[in-house]
């Protein structure tokens, strides 16, 4: 009803000459900070639809406040669909004027190729400027938490800085703190707080690199759950919404039983066949694993590869990863090492450290006395 009112508004100033953006562009400065005050309120409740509609009518009024929502929400699906060039177009100009969750999004897309070619040393040189912007920002700012959560990533992976595991706590333990972080940021500080799952080959094989940071990562059990319970009623909204990583998320909440949801394999396969259907890669690679591993399945090593392969060719290290695992073992294919190797190899390119110490045990133990290049 909310957006059926604001296109219904649009049209009507349109029809009588003018339009939302022509209002913000003509709007007193005091007015335009009044209205991106607002909509960042909406948005760090939680209220993504809301916030959205509001600094959309804005988008073209300069200002940088509602230029880094807009961005964050184009990237990550926030009260819109993804799209990430409009995403990139955002985040550049908050960027520019010191947002520092801009300037991690765009390290972010330039690490994992996301609306743009990978390129790491780029990405490399924007990790570097945002953990110095993040180290300037004001602890009684809004914006605190979530450039905490940020920093902790780029401690624990050596993103920007060298690795650090206090710092990465201590940045951690802060952004844990926070009241206005998405779902997606409560789930990745939930898993640095995390016992990683024994032989979950999925978390460790995670696309996003972060459930890999195991010299990183402070156990806390509480914590860690009380993190997944703030995130799953977020993740609950925004999958009821079609946002297909939420889709994901949620599943990966099933698969585990936390976040207070019964552990339940038939749920978490619903949730990531229902992010399958948009195409989404992580969830592909999770259905691949399910199916490598029989949870909720018939244990299927060929439909494995089937659901590996359509996760693999959109880039996903897990679901790379898990073809070399059934090469490296033989499951459904015949035995080959030098092909694991090869598809560890692009995972481990792909941001996977498990791959990469996969990598080295197929290359430990590959009894051909010349090892192929894994090219």
């Amino acid at each position: 009803m909310k957006k059926l009112i604001a296109v219904l508004l649009t049209l009507a100033l349109t029809l009588c000459g003018g339009t939302l953006s022509a209002f913000a562009e003509e709007a007193p400065a005091a007015d335009i900070a009044a209205l991106a005050a607002e909509a960042t309120a909406l948005f760090d409740a939680g209220d993504y639809d809301a916030a959205f509609e509001k600094a959309s009518a804005l988008s073209d009024s300069g200002d940088a406040a509602i230029a880094a929502l807009l961005g964050k929400a184009y990237y990550l699906g926030l009260g819109i669909r993804v799209n990430e060039s409009r995403a990139l177009h955002f985040l550049e100009a908050a960027a520019a004027e010191g947002y520092p969750s801009a300037a991690y999004l765009l390290a972010d897309a330039a690490y994992y190729g996301r609306g743009r070619a990978m390129d790491r040393d780029e990405a490399a040189r924007r990790y570097i400027k945002f953990v110095a912007v993040a180290d300037e920002v004001d602890p009684a700012s809004p914006d605190y938490g979530m450039s905490m959560c940020y920093l902790a990533a780029c401690f624990a992976g050596g993103r920007g800085v060298e690795k650090n595991h206090e710092l990465a706590l201590d940045a951690a333990l802060k952004a844990a703190e926070a009241t206005n972080l998405t779902p997606f940021e409560l789930m990745e500080l939930a898993a640095f707080f995390d016992a990683p799952a024994p032989n979950h080959v999925s978390n460790a094989a995670d696309a996003t690199g972060e459930y890999a940071v195991e010299t990183a990562r402070k156990v806390d059990a509480q914590k860690a759950e009380e993190l997944y319970k703030r995130a799953a009623a977020g993740l609950e909204k925004l999958a009821a919404a079609g946002n297909p990583a939420a889709m994901k998320l949620l599943g990966d909440l099933y698969l585990d039983g936390k976040g207070g949801l019964d552990q339940d394999y038939a749920k978490a396969m619903e949730q990531y066949l229902r992010a399958a259907d948009e195409d989404y890669a992580d969830a592909e690679a999770q259905i691949g694993y399910m199916y490598q591993n029989g949870l909720g399945v018939e244990l299927d090593y060929t439909r494995a590869m089937e659901w590996n392969n359509r996760a693999a060719m959109q880039g996903s290290a897990q679901g790379q990863a898990q073809i070399g695992y059934l090469y490296q073992n033989g499951l459904g294919v015949t035995q080959n090492l030098d092909e694991a190797g090869r598809w560890y190899t692009r995972a481990k390119e792909g941001g996977s450290d498990w791959a990469a110490a996969m990598l080295e045990q197929t290359e430990a133990t590959n009894p051909h006395a010349s090892f192929e290049a894994h090219a």
